[in-house]
């Protein structure tokens, strides 16, 4: 399917939104009636089937909208983990689904920043895009000093959508929300959708991009982590040129069946890089998709896609660390000291009646901070919420600060890779600095 048969007239997208929401409030009304008739072994059932429906709808609606509304739906299933879980795989299933741009946009779009078409700016370029996200696609080309570079250009429309497709999704989810009780109040749903667009807004801009890249290549020295060069003669802000570095991405990689050591190898790296960012640098490469890091043959990690990074507050690592506890005292203080739950929330509260719906999530993300070696191949998959001990926890939530949401999203992004990775480390860099 072509760029030109996206929606981008507004009405149609209005349009499209309107009938979802209306859709998932017809959905509810029959969810409901159903529900009065089913036993009550049959509500956890009957409620996980409705949701699933609900995020099937979602999704359908965000694959026509595609464009930013689909790239701030797939930031929405990571950064608001208190969504259903089916819901939230729903959500999930949107990565990676992208529509090519053509060589007609990729001439305009090189016309409009160099008033040049890409076959005068480089000595070759590949109009067929080797790699694609959901805000531009890569290409290769070789500059006239025989450079190879790898080109992001940006989809068409991206800045101007942002806005107007963070209110669409605004109200798909106001509709989700008013269809489950399990949810945080409205008002940190608003939250973390202003955080989301705020993070657009600066991923779309590619001279931002570049500074960021420049950046990490100046201050993220570690043995065995390369980060591309930019060349700003190429760049704009629609367009970002890079060094091109060879590597596998983790599938490709992971199918040539690498040794138990080898795997250590790369997975150590992953490991000492996220925690040299959180207790040194207190900077994060905050987009945790495999597809952001390259594995090289000459044993080094090539880190790629600096769009998304996060300025931590000098003390936030302190008081993250202490999350990596059994003693629900510290557990307690931590979450009050990063603005999780409110200063008014007693400790024999917190114990009774919210630690208990937590306490699995808890245990699991806080595991490998624990030991001093850690050996992922064991590690079980994030265990999913019982809703029905969600209700109280969801009501303690205060607010969520843009350092945890960024922090959660990179960590939870980097314990997914190294489960799927089944590496055994040394862990002991997680809590260094606390």
């Amino acid at each position: 399917m072509s760029h030109k048969n996206i929606p981008t007239e507004k009405y149609k997208r209005t349009a499209i939104t309107a009938i979802t929401t209306a859709r998932i409030g017809l959905k509810h009304v029959a969810h409901l009636g159903r529900k009065t008739l089913s036993s009550t072994k049959n509500i956890k059932q009957k409620n996980q089937q409705h949701e699933e429906e609900i995020g099937k709808i979602a999704i359908s609606a965000l694959m026509q909208l595609r464009g930013t509304a689909l790239k701030i739906a797939q930031m929405m299933s990571m950064e608001l983990d208190m969504l259903p879980e089916s819901i939230r795989a729903e959500l999930g299933k949107a990565c990676n689904r992208v529509t090519p741009l053509n060589r007609a946009h990729i001439r305009k779009v090189y016309l409009a920043e160099f008033n040049n078409g890409p076959e005068n700016v480089f000595e070759r370029f590949e109009p067929d895009a080797f790699a694609a996200a959901s805000l531009g696609q890569v290409h290769k080309a070789v500059s006239s000093d025989h450079d190879l570079l790898a080109v992001k250009i940006q989809y068409p429309g991206i800045a101007a959508s942002i806005k107007s497709d963070v209110q669409l999704v605004r109200g798909i989810m106001k509709s989700i929300s008013l269809s489950t009780s399990y949810l945080p109040r409205w008002e940190i749903i608003e939250h973390v959708l202003e955080c989301v667009q705020k993070q657009l807004e600066k991923e779309i801009d590619y001279v931002q991009e570049a500074e960021n890249t420049r950046w990490f290549s100046e201050n993220l020295k570690l043995p065995n982590i390369r980060i591309p060069k930019t060349y700003p003669q190429f760049s704009s802000k629609k367009v970002l040129a890079t060094e091109y570095i060879s590597g596998k991405h983790l599938d490709q990689w992971l199918a040539e069946k690498p040794d138990q050591a080898t795997r250590n190898h790369y997975g150590q790296l992953l490991f000492d890089t996220f925690c040299y960012q959180l207790h040194e640098l207190k900077v994060l490469h905050a987009d945790p998709h495999p597809g952001n890091f390259l594995i090289c043959d000459d044993g080094s990690i090539a880190l790629i896609d600096f769009g998304c990074i996060q300025r931590l507050s000098p003390d936030y690592s302190t008081a993250v660390t202490r999350l990596f506890s059994r003693d629900q005292q510290q557990i307690h203080q931590a979450y009050q000291g990063l603005g999780i739950i409110s200063n008014q929330l007693s400790f024999n509260k917190f114990t009774n009646d919210i630690f208990p719906a937590i306490e699995p999530v808890h245990t699991w993300m806080s595991a490998p901070g624990i030991e001093k070696v850690f050996n992922f191949a064991e590690f079980p998959p994030m265990p999913q919420k019982k809703l029905s001990s969600m209700k109280e926890s969801i009501k303690a939530v205060n607010s969520i600060q843009q350092d945890q949401v960024y922090f959660d999203r990179s960590y939870f992004g980097l314990l997914s890779i190294l489960r799927k990775m089944q590496v055994k480390i040394d862990t002991r860099m997680l809590g260094m600095r606390n």
